[in-house]
């Protein structure tokens, strides 16, 4: 089932990855739980209606807003990083405008790609190596429809045993 998860999973994967590749020294080798919790108003008048009707059958919510909390066992080579990740399924799309800092990292996104074009940006803030939060926009088109995706998300660190958690 195709439900233009190209730029969603982009953006989605860039709230998450960015902050856990930690700018140097913004982290914590060890455990980390990632919440991010996002908004696509379009995204039911975007997917096929067959698709709709399959995914309201198996209890999926339609209403385009979600909240996904996962774990990541972050490696002192991703502590050590000084540079975030590119953007995974990316699509066409790219970073621009990088910048940052002690405590905050900004870029910009341009999509123009088969699957989305528009444009995009993301903030992150590190309160501390134990938890940062930022947020992530995107206005545009994807697949051809017109879509607005706005995140919030957070992050801390739980432990330094990772347990069973990669």
């Amino acid at each position: 089932m195709r439900i233009n998860t190209g730029i969603f999973c982009a953006g989605v994967m860039f709230a998450v990855a960015v902050p856990l590749a930690a700018l140097g020294s913004h982290g914590k080798v060890g455990l980390w739980e990632n919440t991010v919790r996002t908004s696509m108003p379009n995204m039911s008048a975007s997917i096929p209606p067959e698709a709709l009707a399959r995914m309201k059958a198996m209890g999926m919510s339609t209403s385009g807003n979600h909240t996904y909390t996962t774990q990541h066992c972050m490696t002192a080579e991703e502590v050590a990083q000084d540079t975030p990740p590119t953007p995974r399924n990316n699509r066409g799309c790219s970073m621009t405008n990088v910048s940052h800092d002690a405590h905050t990292f900004t870029a910009d996104l341009v999509c123009s790609g088969e699957g989305a074009q528009g444009r995009g940006h993301v903030e992150v803030t590190y309160d501390s190596n134990e938890r940062y939060a930022g947020t992530y926009a995107f206005n545009g088109t994807m697949e051809g429809h017109p879509q607005t995706i706005t995140s919030s998300f957070e992050g801390r660190w739980i432990s330094a045993d990772c347990g069973s958690v990669k």
